[in-house]
């Protein structure tokens, strides 16, 4: 039970994970002046009307999340959907036997957890920030409230929909139809910054062990394939930074 006069703390569920959402059990922050630029910048907002905008900043709240923190555990309520502002944040799946599967790895300036909305009210995946990280909510309710007086943004949201399903449709056909090495050369080509000359370098952002659950390999599997690429004179590794020395090369393998 809670202290008098605070919040109780959350139930937990399987494996220590809290039953119910994260969010409302923890304290956040009205958003500053600076935080309310990169809303007015997302698809999501971005054509609102001066008044709906101010409405969803005014009901919007930022939050400081530790690494290994959790943002919120499948099956909970999914009161509020996010913005990363900084840091890197997992989505991911437990199997029965406590199985660890990433779905995605959400970046700075990335909208997640929205769609949600639509989808029954509860979160399909676990969320936990990777690294330090800073996050907006946004009030689910409130949001899909907006959506249902406003034509252009239901389908501004179909279409980002449409976009994310595409993607997990290629993304079951990698896990499918590809190699674990096909799958890690597209990880680290999808990495690659644009407009990069000469040999590219990636720097891991992540623990290779989630790179591996990314691509569905084994963490030591991850390894053996990094070590056949390295000695094959296609990759150059230095600690978490790894130069792709032939990309044209490397691009071929995956259409093989």
């Amino acid at each position: 039970m809670g202290d008098k006069g605070g919040p109780a703390a959350p139930e937990t569920g399987t494996k220590g994970l809290p039953a119910r959402g994260i969010w409302p059990y923890t304290c956040p922050m009205s958003l500053t002046v600076q935080e309310t630029e990169p809303i007015r910048h997302s698809y999501l907002f971005s054509e609102l009307a001066q008044d709906e905008l101010q409405r969803v900043e005014e009901r919007a709240t930022s939050r400081n999340l530790r690494a290994g923190e959790l943002l919120f555990a499948q099956g909970a309520p999914c009161n509020h959907f996010f913005l990363l502002q900084q840091g890197r944040v997992k989505l991911y799946r437990l199997s029965p036997a406590g199985e660890e599967k990433v779905i995605d790895i959400v970046g700075p300036g990335q909208l997640f957890a929205e769609a949600v909305m639509f989808m029954g009210g509860r979160f399909p995946v676990h969320g936990e920030a990777l690294e330090a990280s800073r996050v907006i909510a946004f009030d689910a309710r409130d949001f899909s409230d907006l959506a249902r007086a406003n034509a252009d943004l239901c389908f501004r949201l179909l279409s980002a929909m449409s976009r994310r399903m595409h993607g997990l449709v290629n993304e079951i056909a990698r896990l499918t139809l590809h190699s674990g090495t096909e799958r890690l050369i597209q990880y680290l080509l999808d990495q690659l910054p644009d407009g990069e000359p000469g040999s590219p370098s990636v720097r891991l952002q992540v623990p290779k062990q989630v790179i591996a659950s990314r691509v569905g390999v084994q963490p030591e599997t991850l390894s053996r394939i990094l070590a056949k690429l390295r000695n094959g004179g296609l990759l150059e590794i230095n600690d978490d930074t790894i130069t792709l020395r032939d990309v044209a090369a490397l691009r071929r393998l995956t259409l093989e």
